[in-house]
């Protein structure tokens, strides 16, 4: 009878034993997440005013002109992308070294001559740098101080643009084409960085 207990205890002390080892097993789950990534963009616009009068702002403008004539142009740049970006303008006068020689006898640095034809720059624009091809037509690098953020404007980069008063009859006036450009301002600290790279990828 003793024999019999200890066996029927060992029996129950191994079912205890199973019991307890299956219990050890883990609870477990999974889980799927699905990222979906969106690519933003960088775009802008450039205009400035109808100077016939129109409502709208344009893109291109012709003028007739005569000696000292003060003519409006204000190029603005519009952020019309869905990302923050670093801008800058760049504006080329035709034959300016030559104008510069003829209308003005001018001495000074190439970059500050840009005052001589728009006055001045408008809050945030500075003149980074001024640069002259082979054929005199020289191209002045206008920094954006600010980020443009999504929707946002620039101020005018200038408001007018004066002919001088040397001009003669039958003389020219070398054209003034503004262009802008934009990069995106994140991954950049600085302007000046933001442009190594845009200029780096042309």
């Amino acid at each position: 009878m003793k024999k019999k207990i200890t066996a029927l205890c060992l029996c129950i002390a191994m079912v205890a034993i199973a019991i307890v080892g299956a219990s050890l097993a883990y609870f477990t789950d999974t889980k799927t997440a699905a990222n979906t990534f969106t690519l933003g963009n960088v775009k802008i616009a450039l205009d400035e005013a109808d100077i016939n009068g129109g409502e709208s702002r344009v893109t291109s403008n012709s003028y007739t002109v005569m000696p000292g004539a003060e003519c409006p142009k204000d190029p603005i740049v519009h952020n019309t992308g869905d990302n923050s970006a670093y801008i800058r303008g760049k504006v080329t006068v035709a034959d300016w070294t030559a104008e510069l020689a003829k209308y003005f006898d001018y001495q000074g640095e190439l970059k500050d001559s840009l005052t001589l034809l728009v006055k001045s720059l408008n809050t945030g624009w500075t003149v980074e740098s001024a640069s002259a091809d082979a054929n005199g037509n020289v191209t002045f690098v206008l920094k954006y101080a600010d980020v443009l953020a999504k929707g946002a404007s620039t101020p005018a980069m200038f408001n007018t643009v004066t002919i001088p008063t040397a001009i003669k009859n039958g003389d020219s006036f070398g054209d003034i084409t503004v262009v802008a450009e934009a990069i995106q301002s994140d991954s950049f600290s600085s302007w000046d960085k933001a442009f190594e790279a845009y200029d780096a990828q042309q």
